[in-house]
């Protein structure tokens, strides 16, 4: 009798220890590392998948639809042109080591800073009422530490104007498009079904393009593009407003998804210097490996679109507008910009097979995040017909 009652004791805790690490029965196992990383689309981030832990009841993202004013908004610019019969895309070296390219066009309309900041970045003014979200409901937080707190900013609507970035003409561009955008948002979420995640989705993106302020978003993101800037010799923009596309036909193109970001395991504190926090990146993949963690999907098989830092704004709802600028001369002098900046970066026109987004035999198989921080997103773009290949 004891020595069955052993036995019974062995399987239970052999059972759980598998549980615990997340193994499950061959037939049930989630598809490899190598084909979950290549196969990502837009996802529902509240669903079970089959295979995979159930995602619990206090999960972050469950939070943020629950509360849709938790979630971050940005939008992007993705300059696109064909040349030699390839399509190439308008990118930035990344700065931050996650990855080599990135679109460099991300402007927030809303996203946290941290609760003890002692200001909030130029442009951008603290939400009223107060917003605020404790680090602990993130799920790479550290155990046993103490957590902090994060602080829900939007960009102000005269962000540029009444400064060195006034630029009335981009502002109206902006406005047009912004209008049209409205329009498409509008009839978009007419379509959707009611308690989706789209729908939800399409809910929180039609606050944000209602919002006046988002005005000065668009503004931002197409600065930060470098393509109505002013040429070498300063005298004339890269791109006249009067060759720049027809802001109801990029607004009929744009395209919503959300950004499940790869975060760093554990968490950094708000003390971690710069150089820890670049240190932290250069062995994250090295500590993946050795961890066991899967570096292309989490627990409960949720795929992620990029490598981030520890910056938590970067699981957001991205709308992304494709800008057809083929034919228009000089663009190869384009200069990437920071929202704010004035040190014009260069910038590089490059295909969408440097950038992995397609291969030798059409759309690709490739892991992008290493290459191109919106890879998946682009590729997503060209299987939808909205960038041509």
């Amino acid at each position: 009798m004891a020595t069955k009652f052993i036995i019974i004791i062995v399987a239970f805790l052999h059972h759980f220890s598998n549980v615990k690490s997340f193994a499950m029965p061959k037939s049930k196992q989630a598809p490899s590392s190598s084909k979950c990383c290549t196969s990502w689309r837009p996802q529902d981030l509240t669903k079970n998948n089959d295979g995979f832990l159930p995602i619990p009841d206090d999960d972050y993202i469950k939070m943020y639809r629950q509360k849709p004013e938790l979630w971050p908004v940005e939008f992007f610019i993705v300059a696109y042109r064909r040349l030699k019969n390839k399509t190439q895309i308008l990118v930035r070296r990344s700065a931050n080591g996650t990855s080599k390219y990135g679109l460099g066009t991300g402007a927030p309309a809303t996203r946290w800073i941290l609760s003890s900041a002692s200001q909030t970045p130029k442009g951008y003014e603290v939400t009223d009422p107060v917003i605020r979200f404790d680090a602990k409901n993130f799920p790479e937080f550290p155990k046993n530490k103490q957590s902090w707190t994060y602080t829900k900013i939007h960009i102000l609507q005269d962000a540029f104007r009444g400064n060195e970035f006034e630029h009335p003409e981009l502002e109206e561009y902006a406005t047009k498009l912004l209008r049209e955008l409205r329009k498409c948002i509008e009839l978009i979420q007419a379509e959707n079904e009611v308690g989706t995640w789209k729908q939800s989705t399409y809910d929180v993106i039609k606050q944000i393009v209602d919002n006046s302020s988002s005005v000065a978003a668009l503004q931002g993101s197409l600065r930060m593009s470098g393509l109505f800037a002013l040429g070498l010799e300063g005298k004339e923009r890269i791109m006249k407003f009067g060759k720049a596309p027809d802001p109801s036909q990029v607004a009929k193109s744009c395209r919503v998804y959300t950004m499940f970001p790869q975060m760093p395991c554990p968490l950094p504190p708000p003390s971690a210097t710069p150089e820890e926090l670049r240190n932290e990146i250069l062995t994250r993949k090295s500590k993946f490996a050795k961890s066991g963690r899967n570096p292309h999907m989490d627990q409960y098989g949720r795929i992620y679109t990029h490598i981030s830092t520890s910056n938590v704004s970067n699981t957001i709802h991205g709308i992304y507008l494709p800008f057809d600028v083929t034919g228009i001369p000089g663009l190869d002098d384009a200069k990437a910009l920071d929202l704010f900046g004035v040190q014009a970066v260069d910038r590089e026109w490059v295909s969408l097979h440097d950038l992995k987004v397609l291969d030798g035999k059409g759309i690709g198989f490739d892991d992008t995040k290493p290459t191109f921080i919106s890879g998946f997103i682009v590729r997503q773009l060209v299987k939808e017909g909205v960038i041509p290949v």
